[in-house]
């Protein structure tokens, strides 16, 4: 797997954003053993990145459950759910996180939480 260096770079800036939503931020250490790299954790979910959209430059995450081994796909920094709602998600749109091969897959295929509207300033 291809680490996109511009992703570690990335979350520098987004290490505010979990801070404010509830998550404890911090890096695990890379893996080339196609290990997502952890970027936050509360209590039994943690977020690790996917990978970034080759057209748009967004980041994708994927939220999961540690104890009940479920998986949901984030997309982008603004949707980054607080604990709490980690909680909803995962159990509304969650999937076993034993998905087959994901990084081959396209997203549509994989379980994804919905995309939080963006508000226009007014």
């Amino acid at each position: 797997m291809v680490w996109e260096w511009q992703m570690w770079r990335c979350f520098e800036d987004a290490r505010e954003i979990f801070e404010e939503k509830g998550w404890e931020s911090g890096f695990a250490e890379r893996n080339d053993n196609e290990v997502m790299p952890l970027l936050a954790e509360s209590g039994d979910y943690c977020i690790a990145f996917f990978k970034n959209n080759p057209y748009t430059g967004e980041s994708w995450f994927e939220l999961r459950d540690k104890v009940r081994r479920r998986v949901v796909f984030v997309q982008g920094v603004r949707n980054i759910p607080t604990p709490e709602r980690a909680v909803t998600l995962l159990a509304n749109y969650g999937a076993p996180s034993e998905i087959i091969a994901p990084h081959n897959r396209p997203l549509y295929s994989l379980p994804v939480a919905p995309v939080v509207p963006v508000r226009e300033a007014g």
